[in-house]
């Protein structure tokens, strides 16, 4: 049975419509991927760089110096480790399970503005030998997975039914 639409209902102004939709796009997506998806992805470039070095380690043996291994790649085996673990879960989740990608964002953001800061500020570093290089880079990734994480819950919360 059909039913009738009623008058100044949500489809009846196809100006409400149009509005609407440019909203949504405005949130930045590639292929109607958020952004969020696409950076966990670019987690598999942890995963491929843990993989490399912890591989070398092995071949290697893990007493090899660090400073033996190229550019982007002198990370002691724990660190590598680490690596490894967030890149692999960062490429699952990227690629078969992309409604975790914001949760992944920000359990990213957290676990690395605590290595960076833990890197920087204290002497306790976990076994790892960091160096400036290595904490930089971990801020850089810390503020980057805070920068994402907050713009993909504010997205979320602007295309969400309820108020934020």
């Amino acid at each position: 049975m059909a039913t009738k639409r009623q008058e100044g209902g949500p489809q009846a102004d196809p100006e409400v419509n149009e509005d609407e939709e440019d909203a949504i796009e405005e949130s930045i997506e590639v292929a109607g991927v958020p952004l969020v998806v696409w950076v966990v992805r670019l987690t598999l470039i942890l995963f491929i760089q843990g993989l490399i070095v912890i591989g070398s380690y092995a071949f290697y043996g893990f007493a090899t110096d660090a400073v033996q291994f190229g550019p982007g790649f002198r990370l002691d085996p724990i660190h590598a480790a680490v690596n490894l673990v967030w890149g692999l879960a960062g490429s699952v989740i990227g690629f078969f399970m992309p409604r975790l990608s914001i949760s992944y964002m920000l359990a990213f953001a957290i676990f690395f503005t605590l290595f960076a800061g833990f890197g920087t500020f204290t002497a306790d570093r976990f076994g790892m030998v960091l160096d400036t290089t290595d904490n930089l880079i971990n801020w850089a990734l810390a503020l980057t997975g805070w920068g994402v994480a907050i713009y993909a819950l504010w997205q979320a919360c602007l295309h969400a039914e309820g108020d934020c």
